[in-house]
């Protein structure tokens, strides 16, 4: 909140607590929902913002890192600035001369809170400070420090609490005003993810700016396209060059929120057996690595692609054309609109065991790519047939006219048995299943027949017993004058 003695020269001061204080799961269903364009506005409720000074366009920012903090809250605070920088048309340059502000954050050794101004049209200078006094000299991701200096930063480039209070003395109970006010959504937010139902990050916070914020701060200087615009893959083998968005270990806690500028992007949850809810659609949460809600897509973002991981996961696309991966585990895949591919790399990814289930499958649209799985299997080709024989590559399709569903199996092995086995709900033929290598199949040309003449026109006046007569007649005269001819000819010997 802006305190009211404050409240005229638009700056902001608060006191971050260590902790939330409110209770768990209590008031979230007497609030109102807001859409995520609605919290970004409320965060962005007083309209305060650096402005472009010197006309070009774009907002340049200057900001310091006191040299106190130690080398590794050092990093984690330039973490903190590009977090904002990568979402929002801003950009921060250390000690920058010229720019159209300046943010200076600053240590305190002495406490274990954040305080932060705002800028105005007046106030081109403001600053975030972060308490340290019991944060530790290398904070990890996730930490109390991390989430701090987020959010200190974010008030100092103008978002505001998503609630009217500050410091302590509040709860979510009786100061959020609205059910998404939580951690699940806004890294202003005072208040635990648990208060709203399907969120548990496991005692972990986020380190960038969650869904919310992102609305905030692209309300406030517009949107960031050319932040990862090019092929981009988001948990385990990351190229983001993002700690927060990097997956290395089964261990790892995730807790983001995705903004993609372009390109064909992949959200790889491989990594993790524990069963997950992984949805490609914008403005959606995830349940990723075993916590709930975790992992977020911005409005206005589209990834392409979903991997699963070793558990009984569900995976769901969005319109565009989606790449979805089960991997192992009974996994349940919805492709949503577009063309979708469902990959299959190894027989292991469904067994009739543990089949999975395409829940939308859509033939002539849709493809299921088995690819991985005939090389790990070294099999060439498919040959599809209505019963196995013991041949490698044999692949049996079956569907129930009644109730819409299909499958496929296939032999990988030569023991005439399925080794790998795929349900549907929708059809699929031999064309919807697709390999390296495969030969496209090319109907033969058909025949080509010479057209008729045109029969003559019936004469609907002509008496058909005359009609009769007339080719009678005719039929004789023309025998008559092939025995002429033979007689003729016998006289000539």
């Amino acid at each position: 909140m802006i305190n009211s003695e404050f409240s005229r020269l638009n700056v902001s001061l608060e006191n971050l607590p260590p902790s939330d204080s409110g209770p768990y799961g209590v008031g979230a269903g007497r609030k109102p929902t807001f859409t995520t364009e609605q919290a970004g506005k409320y965060i962005t409720r007083n309209n305060l913002h650096f402005h472009d000074r010197n006309g070009d366009k774009r907002i340049d920012l200057s900001y310091t890192v006191d040299p106190t903090f130690s080398a590794a809250q050092q990093r984690r605070v330039r973490q903190a600035v590009q977090h904002w920088e990568e979402v929002a048309n801003i950009s921060f340059k250390e000690r920058a001369a010229g720019a159209d502000g300046t943010v200076h954050i600053k240590n305190n050794p002495r406490g274990d809170r954040g305080v932060a101004s705002s800028p105005s049209r007046g106030i081109t200078t403001t600053t975030a400070t972060v308490g340290t006094l019991r944060e530790s000299s290398s904070p990890a991701l996730g930490s109390h420090f991390s989430v701090t200096a987020v959010h200190e930063i974010g008030h100092a480039i103008g978002l505001q609490h998503p609630g009217d209070y500050n410091g302590g003395g509040a709860d979510y109970n009786n100061g959020a005003k609205y059910a998404g006010d939580t951690k699940a959504r806004s890294v202003m937010s005072y208040w635990s993810e648990k208060n709203q139902a399907g969120h548990d990050f496991r005692y972990s916070n986020p380190s960038a700016p969650m869904m919310d914020d992102i609305a905030a701060v692209q309300r406030l200087y517009g949107a960031n396209h050319k932040t990862r615009n090019t092929d981009t893959t988001y948990g385990f083998n990351s190229n983001t060059g993002c700690e927060a968005m990097t997956l290395t270990s089964a261990r790892d806690k995730p807790i983001f929120c995705v903004w993609d500028g372009g390109g064909n992007d992949t959200l790889d949850c491989s990594g993790f057996s524990q069963n997950q809810n992984i949805n490609l659609n914008a403005e959606s949460f995830s349940d990723v690595g075993g916590l709930k809600g975790n992992v977020s897509i911005a409005k206005g973002c589209v990834l392409e692609n979903a991997i699963g991981g070793a558990g009984r996961d569900v995976l769901t696309g969005n319109e565009a054309d989606n790449r979805l991966k089960g991997g192992l585990g009974a996994d349940r895949l919805r492709g949503g609109g577009g063309a979708d591919i469902f990959d299959y790399d190894k027989a292991s990814d469904s067994t009739p065991q543990q089949p999975d289930l395409i829940e939308d499958f859509t033939s002539g649209t849709d493809k299921i790519d088995v690819s991985g799985a005939l090389r790990e299997a070294r099999v060439g080709a498919l040959t599809f047939t209505d019963r196995f024989t013991g041949r490698a590559g044999e692949a049996l399709l079956r569907h129930d006219a009644a109730t819409g569903r299909s499958s496929l199996e296939i032999d990988l092995k030569g023991s005439g048995s399925a080794d790998l086995v795929v349900k549907s709900i929708g059809q699929i033929k031999p064309a919807d299943v697709q390999w390296q290598g495969q030969k496209p199949e090319v109907n033969p040309a058909p025949r080509v027949f010479p057209t008729p003449a045109p029969a003559p026109p019936l004469d609907t006046n002509t008496d058909p017993i005359a009609a009769l007569r007339e080719v009678m007649a005719k039929a004789l005269a023309a025998l008559l004058q092939w025995m002429q001819g033979i007689v003729q000819s016998d006289a000539r010997r």
